[in-house]
């Protein structure tokens, strides 16, 4: 049992944990009860304050001694209303303060004083509103008797009680919690050192088996990382995981001891046969690099004279269809010349009749000029008869009131008229100028249409000799661009079969060039392992 060292681990960890887990429980159940014992000791003191007085029971005190003080000082000067609000303040004070105390208190005996306390200040209260009562109604005999039995003696010894068992509780609740703490203390310590044995004495069980085991395993890789294969490994009869890793070392070494002889062996045969392979193929890499040179300097020609074949075709095909742009440009133009000789012909007759109208027109306007102008005369005397309607009809007094206003209306459209007029005549002047300016210029434009209409025959017949010379030049562009064509194939034939012929060349000078290279690696891989495996001594 536990001959694992997984088991061992296992167990020896375990151990201190349990021991933790118990010392863990017990410390938390002693911190709980500490805690109890603070909070009673923390209750207890906020009921206290400075040299055992209690807070709210002072406050209740000073309630019920303002409420006396009050009740006293009314009964002397009922008039004065303020002893009421006093009075009445205290008793709020009283009645807050000791509600809160009352939650804050726990103790049984303390709460049952405390209630003795409330009551003799509820009688107290209820003492001075039968107080009120008698001094409001002028009852003063009655009230004198209440009032000289209203004292805080039995009030005071209530809150002296108090305070005892207060303080009590307090020392009783403070020895508690220096008794807890001591013992909490004690545990920790007690239990701490304990724990601290258990896991040493747990290590020591652990390690100390696997010592001389380790021992042994360092030993055997320290021998096989320095290539040492001779020495056979101590396996151990245990079955835990340093013996099985033994094992397996063993195994393993005397299977890399058969390996590496085997690699021994074969290095050797393969780096003699690399190194005949390798001067082979640097005497072949020799030839076939001469080989391409001299086919890449034929490669270069034949591509050079296929190139400039191919330049020529190109060049007499771009100066064949040229010459027959050229043509048929020039056959267009003629044709396009002869129609704009017979429009220009045309427009010089149109240019002509324009020319006429415009004089029709300026004849025209003269006619309209002259009929402005009698009616210009016509608005002028309308507005005379206008200006003598309007003196008669003030003549007529009343009854030329309308009269007056229909003169007034013929003066308006006589002035209407006359500015209309006058814009009219002086549109028809500047038409009559505009017209006699495109009169001038067409008979201008009519003399420059001729002189371009002869220039345009002259142009024609040069543009037809042009036309024969080149229609004669087609033929012969053809002849020599067939010879060239012709000449280009042969040329670009030779240039791929040499393209082909050099490519191949390349193809297996880098299959060489390739080989030799592998072949150098492996001469070098063979030389490396051999000289790696000479590390291990089999």
């Amino acid at each position: 049992m536990f001959t694992k060292i997984n088991h061992r681990i296992f167990l020896g960890a375990s151990i201190p944990i349990i021991c933790l887990i118990g010392l863990g429980s017990i410390v938390y159940s002693s911190a709980m009860r500490t805690f109890e014992f603070e909070s009673q000791i923390a209750t207890t003191s906020s009921i206290l304050g400075q040299r055992g007085c209690p807070i709210e029971v002072n406050l209740i005190a000073h309630g019920l001694t303002k409420m006396v003080r009050s009740v006293r000082a009314y009964f002397i000067s009922p008039a004065e209303g303020r002893y009421k609000q006093s009075y009445q303040e205290g008793y709020e004070n009283f009645r807050q303060y000791s509600s809160a105390l009352k939650a804050q208190t726990q103790d049984t005996i303390q709460r049952q004083l405390l209630d003795n306390y409330i009551a003799e200040g509820e009688k107290l209260h209820q003492l001075s509103q039968q107080v009120f009562r008698l001094v409001d109604s002028g009852k003063i005999t009655e009230a004198t008797a209440l009032v000289k039995s209203i004292n805080a003696e039995n009030v005071d010894k209530n809150r002296v009680q108090m305070i005892k068992r207060a303080e009590a509780l307090m020392t009783e609740g403070v020895r508690q919690f220096q008794e807890q703490q001591r013992w909490l203390m004690n545990v920790v310590l007690v239990g701490t050192t304990l724990s601290i044995i258990l896991t040493i004495l747990m290590g020591i069980w652990v390690t100390l088996p696997l010592r001389s085991k380790i021992t042994r395993l360092l030993g055997a890789t320290e021998r096989l990382s320095a290539g040492d294969l001779t020495q056979a490994i101590e396996v151990s009869k245990d079955q835990d995981e340093i013996g099985q890793v033994l094992g397996a070392l063993q195994t393993m070494t005397e299977n890399l001891n058969s390996l590496i002889y085997k690699v021994q062996q074969s290095g050797i045969q393969m780096t003699s046969s690399t190194t005949q392979i390798a001067a082979s193929g640097k005497q072949l890499e020799a030839t076939m690099t001469e080989q391409l040179a001299s086919t890449n300097e034929v490669t270069t020609t034949a591509q050079e004279i296929a190139n400039t074949s191919g330049q020529l075709v190109q060049t007499m095909e771009q100066v064949a269809k040229l010459s027959q742009i050229t043509a048929d440009s020039a056959s267009h133009g003629q044709q396009d010349l002869m129609r704009m000789e017979t429009t220009m012909r045309h427009l010089a007759n149109a240019t002509s009749s324009i020319s006429g109208k415009l004089g029709v027109m300026n004849e025209k306007a003269n006619n309209i000029n002259s009929v402005v102008t009698t009616i210009t005369k016509v608005a002028d005397q309308t507005n005379l008869l206008s200006l003598n309607a309007a003196i008669e009809a003030e003549k007529a007094g009343e009854y030329g009131a309308g009269f007056a206003v229909v003169a007034r209306e013929i003066r308006r459209l006589a002035d209407q008229t006359a500015v209309a007029t006058l814009e009219i005549e002086t549109m028809v002047k500047e038409m009559q100028v505009a017209v006699s300016t495109g009169v001038m210029e067409m008979d201008k434009f009519s003399k420059d249409v001729s002189n371009s209409v002869e220039n345009v025959g002259n142009i024609s017949e040069q543009i037809a000799k042009v036309i024969e010379q080149v229609q004669s030049l087609t033929p012969q562009f053809d002849m020599v661009n067939q010879r060239v064509e012709n000449q280009s194939k042969r040329a670009q034939q030779i240039s791929e079969a040499m393209v082909q012929l050099s490519e191949a060349s390349q193809q297996t000078a880098d299959s060489l060039r390739d080989t030799n290279n592998a072949l150098e690696r492996l001469d070098n891989t063979a030389q490396g392992l051999q000289t790696e495996v000479s590390v291990f001594q089999v």
